[in-house]
C-alpha cells in the first residue's frame, strides 16, 4: 500500500511494562542500579518485563474499515491508546494522517463536573474542531445522541449509555479522517448500536478510515473489510475478515472443548472399541450437502447434515446462518429458535426451505452445532455452501424481484 494512501501506518510497534512484585522492589530499582553503576558494577534489575505489544506492523488505507479481534489481554486497547497518542510506545512508530477521533474508555475526554453542553464543546475542541464548527453542528450532535432532556445536567449524573451516545455523537460529527472505536458502543442499547453502525457506514463512504475493536465476530464480519487477530501482543493473523474470523472462532471453540473435557472427564464415552482422543469434538459436522447451487425463485432448498457424536452431551441445537455476498446477515434457521431441543444423537438431519423467499443474488451458508443455550459451538463451518438465486423477468424485461425480500402478492381492482 502506498504511504500516500494510508491513514495509519504502524511499524514494528512494541510496548513493554515493568512489573514489580512489591513496592520495595520499585524503590530498589530507583536507587540500587545507580549505586552499582557508580561502583563500576553491572546493574541489576528488580522487575520483570511484560510485553503488551511486540513488533506489530500494519497500515490502513483511506476509507478502509479494519476490525481488531483477540482475547482479553491480547494488547488491543494498548495498541489503540498508542495510536491515539495517550500512551508512548517502547519501540516502533505510528504515523496518522488527518483528524483522529477516538472512543476508548467510557467518558475519556469529558469533565464529569461539566454539563453535557459544555462537554460537547470541550470534547469537540480536543478532537481539533473550531468553536464555529461545533456551533454549526451542535444541534445535530444533541439530536443524534438523544440526551436533549439532560444536556444541561452534569455528565456525572449520566448513565453509561448516555455517556457513550454523547461521546460517539461528538466523534462522528467531527468529520474525522480516522475513527477509533474500542467496544465503547457495547454499553448502548440495541437501537443506538444499530444507529451508530449506520452512521459509521455513512462516514466511511465519505472516506473516513475506521479502526474497530470488538469481541463480536458477527459485527466484524458484517462491518469490516479486513481483520487483525492479536494474540499475546503479536499479530497472529491479518487479512480478509471472513477467513480471519473463522480461524479465530475455530481456536476459541477448540479451547472451549478442551476445557469441557478437563472439567468433566467422566462424561466422555467411547463410540467404538477404541477410546476417543481427548481433543476430539463432542459433536462433529462430518459432511453437509445442499440440493443445488443455482435456484430459481420459489424453488425448494434442502440441506442435509451428517453428524458424528463422540461424547455424551445434555443436548444440542442445529443452526444455519445465511449471509449475502457482502457478508450481511440475511436470515437464521435454528432448531432452538423453533423450540426444538435435541437430546438424542441424530446422525442425519435435514431441513427444507419451501418456496424460498431469497431475492436474486449470491448467498453463503454457515452451519453451527451449539449447546442448548446457544452459548458455544460444538462444531462450526463458516460459509461451507454457496448458492445463487436467478431472477425472472417480465414481458417488458423488468426483473420480477429486487431488493431485500420477495413478497407473494395479488392485485385486485
Amino acid at each position: 500500500m502506498s504511504s500516500d494512501n494510508a491513514t495509519i501506518q504502524v511499524e514494528t510497534l512494541s510496548k513493554s511494562y515493568q512489573i514489580y512484585e512489591t513496592p520495595r522492589d520499585r524503590l530498589k530499582q530507583f536507587f540500587l542500579p545507580r549505586i552499582r553503576r557508580g561502583l563500576s558494577m553491572a546493574p541489576r534489575h528488580y522487575f520483570r518485563e511484560f510485553w503488551a505489544l511486540k513488533e506489530v506492523s500494519f497500515s490502513i488505507a483511506k476509507g478502509e474499515t479494519v476490525g481488531i479481534i483477540g482475547r482479553n489481554g491480547a494488547g488491543k486497547s494498548t495498541l489503540l491508546q498508542i495510536i491515539c497518542g495517550t500512551l508512548a510506545p517502547t519501540t516502533g512508530t505510528v504515523r496518522t494522517t488527518g483528524r483522529v477521533a477516538a472512543l476508548l474508555e467510557l467518558g475519556a475526554g469529558f469533565n464529569p463536573e461539566f454539563s453535557g453542553r459544555d462537554n460537547v464543546y470541550l470534547n469537540g475542541m480536543l478532537l481539533g474542531m473550531e468553536k464555529e464548527e461545533i456551533d454549526a453542528c451542535y444541534k445535530k450532535i444533541v439530536d443524534f445522541s438523544g440526551v436533549h432532556a439532560f444536556i444541561d445536567q452534569p455528565v456525572k449524573t449520566y448513565s453509561s449509555g448516555m455517556f457513550a451516545r454523547l461521546a460517539f455523537s461528538v466523534a462522528v460529527h467531527a468529520t474525522p479522517d480516522l475513527l477509533i472505536v474500542d467496544e465503547a458502543l457495547s454499553v448502548g442499547d440495541l437501537a443506538f448500536q444499530e444507529k451508530s453502525i449506520t452512521r459509521m457506514k455513512e462516514i466511511r463512504e465519505r472516506g473516513t478510515s475506521i479502526l474497530f475493536v470488538s469481541h463480536s465476530l458477527p459485527a466484524v464480519r458484517n462491518f469490516c473489510e479486513t481483520a487483525i487477530w492479536l494474540d499475546k501482543g503479536k499479530v497472529r493473523a491479518m487479512g480478509e475478515r471472513l477467513s480471519i474470523c473463522e480461524e479465530y472462532q475455530r481456536e476459541i471453540d477448540d479451547e472451549l472443548q478442551r476445557e469441557m473435557v478437563r472439567a468433566s472427564p467422566n462424561v466422555i464415552e467411547s463410540t467404538s472399541d477404541n477410546e476417543c482422543h481427548p481433543l476430539e469434538k463432542s459433536i462433529e459436522i462430518r459432511s453437509s450437502n445442499i440440493s443445488g447451487d443455482v435456484f430459481e425463485m420459489g424453488d425448494d432448498i434442502t440441506f442435509e447434515l451428517d453428524l458424528g457424536f463422540h461424547r455424551a452431551v445434555p443436548g444440542y441445537g442445529v443452526g444455519l446462518i445465511f449471509n449475502d455476498n457482502l457478508g450481511n446477515l440475511v436470515t437464521v434457521l435454528n432448531t432452538l429458535r423453533d423450540d426444538i431441543f435435541l437430546t438424542e444423537p441424530k446422525d442425519k438431519i435435514s431441513v427444507t426451505i419451501r418456496d424460498h423467499r431469497f431475492t436474486p443474488g449470491t448467498y453463503m451458508v454457515s452451519i453451527v452445532i451449539s449447546d442448548l443455550d446457544a452459548m458455544f459451538s460444538y462444531d462450526r463451518r463458516d460459509h461451507c455452501h454457496v448458492f445463487r438465486v436467478e431472477n425472472r423477468y417480465s414481458s417488458k424485461g423488468l426483473p420480477v424481484a429486487s431488493g431485500f425480500i420477495r413478497c407473494e402478492h395479488e392485485w385486485s381492482w
